[in-house]
């Protein structure tokens, strides 16, 4: 966050304000980009600098105080090449088949990852806090070779959580956010997005059906409304498998996996 206002110094010293006591809130005006995601960033990272200076009375006023921050740029979510899937859910590297998986099947989010205990995992279900998942049969076989996997490196750990990592092998904390996307190679946004548009394509937008899967809520609407634009067409066109064989029945939806 904070790196994001660095640009801002070196500029201000070049104007020969030595001292953030002597930057006014024209000068931070002067400087911050005119809207959207780069504006929100540069400001908030300079609040990060000066709000802890002006409590330390380092500094007598936040000239950031008075400036409205904005909105960031509304992004579009995009699909994930579906090479790239299949990859992420090969089964050389077990823990992270078993996250990617959960993530592209269900739609899990990486704090939903680390938060995930042991005991939420049964009977081929995922219970949820206000919902219950049932398991897709590739999620299940990749799971499976997960538990074997953690029982066999750590037998007596302590930790309720399903994910263990090095660290948390030894207590009983979560994994973080970071330990996810390390394993997984990529934010965990990329795949859950993927697995949204996938459903919002195959159901024609319907946000209901994603509101139910997935437990979201006015969010579905940021996938249903992308069905019309041009570039998720051609992705879905490229990467659209063989036609089905003549006298096979297909449901819409259906995606075959590793």
């Amino acid at each position: 966050m904070v790196t994001n206002a660095l640009p801002a110094l070196p500029a201000r010293a070049a104007q020969g304000k030595d001292s953030l006591r002597s930057i006014t809130c024209d000068d931070v005006l002067a400087i911050l980009p005119d809207s959207g995601t780069p504006r929100v960033d540069m400001l908030q990272g300079l609040r990060h600098i000066l709000w802890p200076l002006k409590n330390r009375r380092i500094i007598f006023t936040d000239p950031t105080a008075q400036i409205f921050c904005g909105m960031p740029t509304p992004t579009i979510p995009l699909p994930f090449e579906v090479d790239a899937l299949r990859e992420n859910l090969g089964e050389q590297h077990v823990p992270r088949a078993a996250l990617a998986a959960l993530a592209v099947f269900h739609a899990l989010s990486s704090g939903q990852l680390c938060r995930l205990k042991s005991t939420d995992l049964r009977d081929g279900r995922l219970f949820l806090p206000g919902r219950t998942v049932l398991l897709a049969d590739p999620v299940r076989i990749r799971l499976a070779a997960y538990l074997d996997y953690r029982n066999r490196r750590w037998p007596r750990t302590a930790n309720p959580h399903l994910f263990l990592s090095q660290t948390t092998g030894c207590g009983v904390e979560p994994v973080s956010h970071v330990w996810i996307n390390d394993v997984l190679g990529m934010p965990t946004s990329r795949l859950r997005e993927d697995r949204l548009l996938h459903e919002a394509e195959a159901t024609g937008g319907e946000p209901r059906r994603i509101c139910d899967l997935f437990g979201l809520s006015v969010a579905a609407l940021r996938y249903t409304g992308t069905m019309d634009q041009p570039g998720l067409i051609e992705h879905s066109l490229r990467n659209a498998g063989p036609p089905p064989r003549q006298g096979a029945e297909q449901k819409p939806g259906d995606h075959s996996w590793p």
